[in-house]
């Protein structure tokens, strides 16, 4: 009886737990329907990879709602994601939709954000009535990139490479002719510069040349006439060697009678000196007897002016007693 009674519970458990997961899975699948929010739809030509349903729906970073579904267009050229947005948002014609990467990791999301004033209107045309209120939308960051790559690279394909090619070879063999000839003309300039250097250096060369030829005829003829006048000259020392020898005899005769002159010249300065220093003690001792003299006759003036009798009596007169 235990037995039985531990199936029953074991599997009145088991049922509860089965139906309580269903009940579960069911609401959680439909919440979402529940949910309060508005449904609009945002049309883009490009991909949307990287989008899924439930991805967050942005206004200018502040989560707004979430994609609640991707679909395809009934043109088959667009892309239509239907937004709920739960914030109560209530998106005019200046806001637009734009899908943008969070990172590098590919996910993307959809943001929203006001149309500046001088933004074109970038948002496809539609050709089929929408299913729910519109959202304008602009090209991502990225479509633009490879647009503006793409624009570039047909705008190069449309070059004629091949023709600017040409020509800019044309213009280099040109410009190298123009260089060369340019080179070939400064060299033949150099050149003739330094032919006309050398021509010049060796018309100095030959002028210096007629110079020395000149400088060594006149010393030539200076070295002839010098002999002629060193020979002159011997022969007249030769006529005169006596007279010379004597005029030599008298020379030195006159040098040494000039030489006893100026010693004995010096022994009378030494001995002048002499006496003018004995004549300067002689001057100086009767100086002073003079100055002794003058003093001496000062002194008598003095004593005579005091007692003119002195000069009758010599001595002065007795002193007088007085009577009382």
């Amino acid at each position: 009886m235990a037995s039985k009674k531990t199936k029953f519970a074991v599997g009145l458990f088991v049922v509860i737990g089965l139906a309580v997961a269903f009940f579960a899975i069911i609401w959680l699948g439909t919440s979402h329907f529940f949910e309060k929010g508005d449904l609009y739809s945002a049309y883009f030509d490009e991909s949307v990879q990287g989008l899924s349903i439930d991805s967050p729906v942005k206004y200018r970073g502040v989560t707004i709602g979430r994609v609640q579904n991707i679909l395809v267009a009934p043109d088959t050229a667009l892309i239509e994601i239907v937004i709920k947005i739960e914030s109560g948002l209530k998106p005019d014609k200046d806001v637009v939709a734009q899908l943008k990467s969070v990172g590098i990791t590919g996910i993307m999301f959809v943001e929203l954000d006001r149309k500046k004033k001088w933004e074109p209107d970038l948002s496809p045309k539609i050709s089929f009535p929408p299913r729910h209120t519109v959202i304008d939308t602009k090209p991502s960051e990225i479509k633009r990139f490879m647009d503006s790559l793409n624009l570039v690279i047909s705008q190069i394909n449309r070059m004629d490479l091949e023709g600017i090619s040409v020509k800019s070879k044309a213009a280099l063999d040109k410009l190298n002719a123009v260089i060369s000839e340019a080179k070939i003309r400064q060299l033949s300039s150099d050149i003739k510069s330094s032919l006309e250097k050398w021509n010049r250096a060796m018309e100095s060369i030959d002028r210096a040349g007629d110079s020395f030829n000149l400088f060594s005829q006149n010393t030539d003829r200076t070295v002839s006439n010098l002999n002629n006048t060193i020979t002159k000259l011997d022969n007249v020392v030769a006529d005169n060697r006596d007279e010379i020898a004597t005029a030599i005899r008298k020379f030195n005769s006159a040098v040494n009678d000039a030489g006893k002159l100026i010693r004995e010249g010096t022994v009378l300065m030494q001995k002048t000196d002499y006496n003018v220093s004995s004549i300067q003690r002689q001057v100086s001792a009767t100086m002073q007897s003079i100055e002794k003299t003058s003093e001496s006759l000062n002194r008598s003036i003095d004593i005579i002016s005091d007692q003119p009798t002195m000069l009758l009596f010599g001595t002065p007169p007795p002193e007088k007693e007085i009577e009382e």
